[in-house]
């Protein structure tokens, strides 16, 4: 998800970090006086590995969102509404039997058909390809109850089937028949449902990406735009400057551009979503054998001055961040909200206790975006004063990062990370099958909580939601810095620019030419 979203990022997701538009026909048909734009331009920070929904990373998502268009529709004030499935519910009881209506008369770009058979599929190849939110559906079996109907039974409780399979975590867009007929084509091309197509004799892969209407969407009206084009800039002010001079419409914005971004008369949405900090990977201390030991990774966190680096790196638009969630968001502890108060005295006090009065050296990995190089860098300062060494290995390219990150080749990775809610969270942050737990490191204490969490409703779900939340933070199995919003940035030209707590990943559903 970058490590955001996508969760994202995903290599944020999210992945992290990870990461639609107004198509929203998904469900709605706009008036039929209304605007169709020329050519919306939109601005990602990184460029895909490969434009198959099975196996990108969440921060990629918009790529898949214009030509996929998912089962359900998640909307900027956090509704769900129908996408390709027209209704959903669970049947009986332990929210583990999951059930999809689908819409008649759907079509993808390649003529065929939309049928439960396509979709059972669909979800059987996102499982095989191991992508990054194939976790999500890890021993859940798919079944083509009849001709529109797809039964998804889980083998353990899964609250969060209709976020799942909204545009925001990518695999809820389905795959047409002929493209999971040749999978080895989806990395080049597009075989979706939805309101776009890629068109590759106007694409040139790691810069950019044209779409183009879909001849077969079911709600042609819906389509706003004659053309989009996804164009990847690397660098927060070279996007910010596309912005100023016209050269895109809207792009994902960096915390170190907000405030020019503001000042340049942009529109700026943004909704408080992200923890950004360090994943300590090595808890079992096979690369980095001080990260085993609880006491050093609580060292760390009493370390850390979360407030100096908020106010130099994120001024207005970061606070510091004690958990890997944000408040209000899925499992946020009240109790929790000042858990390591910046205590160098503590901090060398647990490293003595461990064995490491001495200091020991910690290499860490870290991608050029949402300030994470430079939250390092003040890592690197802050930690020198316990006798920690911090060795940064800095990735411009956020696909050396995230292979090394993910790849289990560094004891710890920098990351910006969504708040998801807890069940999905685990295959993503913190079960041994996550990404971001890549020397699969398990523990049954924590497993358990997990479980808990999973089987339970109402005011005991929530409970132990925050268990869960408090034993990753007292075990310390992260450093969250600080936590920030996601800017998205638009120029005038467009609107229905909009995030929320409920959906703070900006889709690209809604937006539409200016009035």
């Amino acid at each position: 998800m970058r490590t955001c979203r996508r969760v994202i990022d995903r290599a944020i997701p999210a992945l992290s970090l990870i990461a639609a538009l107004s198509v929203s026909g998904c469900g709605s048909t706009p008036e039929a006086n209304q605007t169709v734009g020329n050519t919306l331009t939109v601005v990602t920070a990184s460029p895909p590995q490969t434009l198959d929904p099975a196996k990108t990373a969440q921060n990629n998502s918009w790529l898949e969102n214009l030509a996929y268009e998912p089962l359900i529709v998640r909307k900027s004030d956090g509704t769900l509404t129908p996408g390709l499935a027209e209704s959903w519910s669970y049947e009986g009881t332990g929210n583990k039997t999951f059930v999809l209506k689908l819409r008649p008369g759907v079509t993808f770009s390649d003529g065929s058909p939309l049928s439960a058979q396509n979709v059972v599929d669909h979800l059987k190849y996102v499982v095989s390809s191991a992508g990054q939110m194939a976790p999500l559906l890890a021993g859940c079996t798919f079944t083509a109850t009849d001709p529109a109907t797809v039964t998804i039974t889980s083998p353990a409780p899964n609250p969060d089937f209709p976020v799942m399979l909204t545009q925001d975590f990518i695999i809820g867009g389905v795959i047409g028949s002929g493209g999971l007929a040749d999978p080895g084509a989806l990395g080049t091309t597009t075989v979706g449902a939805g309101p776009y197509m890629l068109d590759p004799q106007q694409t040139v892969a790691g810069d950019h990406y044209t779409y183009v209407p879909n001849p077969h969407y079911y709600n042609a009206p819906a389509v706003r735009w004659r053309k989009v084009v996804i164009r990847v800039i690397t660098t927060p002010q070279a996007v910010l400057n596309a912005l100023k001079t016209g050269q895109a419409d809207v792009a994902v914005g960096d915390p170190s551009t907000v405030a020019a971004a503001k000042q340049a008369g942009l529109t700026v949405a943004s909704s408080l979503f992200l923890w950004n900090g360090v994943v300590l990977a090595d808890r079992g201390g096979t690369l980095a054998k001080p990260l085993g030991d609880v006491r050093v990774r609580q060292a760390l966190n009493f370390a850390t001055d979360r407030a100096a680096i908020a106010k130099a790196l994120f001024g207005g638009v970061g606070e510091p961040a004690h958990q890997v969630t944000v408040p209000g968001g899925y499992g946020y502890d009240d109790s929790l909200a000042a858990a390591y108060p910046y205590q160098l005295d503590k901090a060398k006090a647990l490293l003595a206790e461990a064995g490491y009065g001495g200091g020991f050296t910690l290499a860490v990995v870290t991608p050029e975006y949402q300030q994470l190089h430079l939250v390092a860098q003040a890592l690197a300062q802050q930690w020198k004063q316990i006798g920690v060494d911090l060795r940064i290995t800095d990735y411009a390219n956020a696909n050396q990062y995230a292979a090394d990150a993910f790849g289990g080749k560094f004891p710890a990775f920098m990351t910006a990370f969504g708040q998801i809610p807890i069940w999905m969270e685990g295959p993503s942050l913190f079960l041994p099958s996550a990404a971001f737990n890549p020397l699969k490191y398990a523990d049954p204490a924590l497993q358990s909580r997990y479980d808990e969490a999973a089987s339970s409703t109402g005011d005991p779900k929530t409970a132990a939601d925050r268990g869960v939340v408090a034993y990753l933070t007292t075990q310390a199995w992260f450093v969250p810095v600080v936590m920030t919003g996601l800017p998205y940035y638009a120029r005038n030209t467009v609107g229905g620019i909009a995030t929320s707590p409920k959906e703070p990943l900006l889709s690209l559903y809604e937006i539409v030419p200016a009035a």
